[in-house]
């Protein structure tokens, strides 16, 4: 049987280090600049890249480079040194979607494989027969194909397929989308998006420039083109039945808790298909788990059928967010654990440890109390302070503490990044 690899967004060191720590079997990134469509995120420099390779690879994960932009040729200038270096440091694979980007890569180092990004929209068995004719050895699919179609391709051709399982949506074409270049001059296909799909929108007749019109009677407004986020576990058995190369995980704009959280929950997943196909079932706690990371609404996107107005959230007041990263563990001193909060965390509060180890459960819960800074005893901590306390079980550096939103702390956040 063909496993599957879980593939991991890492926007930032951390990001990679809890991918790598949660089961992740590859991680994509990109490096600071425009060479890569999340130039939103932190990103790399050229300096971190050999660091998070090498820190990647002594864990037994691969690393994918992400030079899949459409540049101009200002900016093919500054290629041959990040190629050259990805060539240095061994990266297992470089993730492109321009044709220029693509034959410099095989120019100057032709030794690397090449991966087609799915901003190419690889939809049909032709196109991805002359992409591999061209030194493509993976091709990430296009996320407007169904489960029949992929089957067809995958049937037909022998270059590695890679497809997306869960994450945002775009409503246009795997992200050919002008709006954000006309409303803010941020070109989406150079990874500056701003993501105008989510803003909520209204009608106005040309001659009535100060009359808002309500599409749908929602508070004036309506979410017209605000997809709702892939999400494939409810199908994955019939996922895993294609025999996919890799299984993608979007989000490198996302935090490290929902990293953590979705590569869990599909390893869990994927293991457990792998380890009994034919008595394989979808698990609830599996669907708890995904649900508890910010989300606008899941849905199965093209994979079913072509998706209908149920694929679109109108009636959106902002990501769906039931719980927030509490703490990371950073070490421990004698019998206590050190932590380093990232949310304002007070004595009595429930939080839970998210175990990356397979213990058998999710998740690990207890009450905070005996919090010490300095030596100093702490009845509330601040986000980036670091603290200690006793944990009541093991836990290991890297891993992550969420805490259910209270009503105090809920955000509606209309767009952007959400973790």
């Amino acid at each position: 049987m063909k496993i599957s690899e879980i593939l991991a967004p890492a926007g930032n060191m951390e990001h990679l280090e809890t991918a790598c720590l949660y089961g992740a079997e590859a991680v994509y990134l990109g490096v600071q600049g425009e060479t890569n469509l999340r130039a939103g995120a932190k990103n790399f420099s050229l300096e971190d890249l050999g660091i998070a390779a090498a820190y990647a690879h002594d864990r037994g994960v691969r690393v994918y480079l992400t030079l899949n932009t459409y540049p101009h040729d200002r900016q093919m200038k500054k290629l041959p040194e990040i190629v050259l270096l990805a060539k240095e440091i061994g990266v297992d694979a470089v993730i492109v979607s321009d044709i220029g980007v693509l034959s410099l890569v095989r120019e100057i180092a032709p030794e690397l494989p090449l991966h087609l990004s799915t901003q190419a929209n690889a939809v049909n068995l032709l196109a991805i027969k002359a992409w591999a004719s061209l030194g493509i050895s993976r091709v990430i699919l296009a996320r407007e194909l169904s489960c029949p179609e992929i089957e067809h391709i995958r049937k037909h051709t022998g270059v590695e397929l890679e497809m997306f399982v869960h994450g945002s949506v775009c409503i246009s074409i795997s992200g050919r989308c002008l709006i954000s270049n006309y409303l803010n001059s941020r070109d989406a296909n150079q990874g500056r998006c701003t993501q105008p799909c989510r803003w909520d929108y209204a009608l106005v007749e040309r001659t009535r420039q100060d009359q808002f019109m309500p599409v749908v009677e929602e508070d004036g407004y309506t979410f017209l083109y605000n997809s709702k986020d892939l999400c494939l576990l409810p199908v994955m058995d019939k996922v895993l039945e294609l025999g996919m190369e890799g299984l993608k995980i979007e989000g490198r704009n996302r935090t490290s808790l929902y990293i953590a959280t979705a590569v869990r929950t599909y390893r869990k997943a994927r293991d457990a298909y792998r380890n009994d196909p034919h008595g394989f079932s979808l698990k609830r706690e599996w669907m708890e788990e995904i649900g508890k990371i910010s989300n606008r609404g899941y849905f199965t996107g093209f994979f079913l059928d072509e998706p209908d107005d149920e694929g679109i959230n109108y009636d959106f007041k902002g990501y769906i967010q039931n719980y927030h990263m509490a703490a990371r563990v950073i070490g421990h001193t004698g019998d206590r654990t050190i932590l380093e909060a990232r949310n304002p965390l007070i004595e009595g509060m429930e939080l839970e440890l998210l175990t990356a180890r397979d213990s058998g459960r999710m998740g690990q819960t207890f009450i905070l109390s005996g919090m010490q800074a300095g030596g100093i005893r702490k009845d509330r901590v601040r986000p980036n302070e670091t603290f200690e306390i006793k944990l009541p079980f093991e836990a290991v550096a890297g891993e992550l503490l969420r805490k259910p939103y209270s009503e105090g702390d809920k955000v509606v956040l209309r767009c952007g990044n959400a973790g």
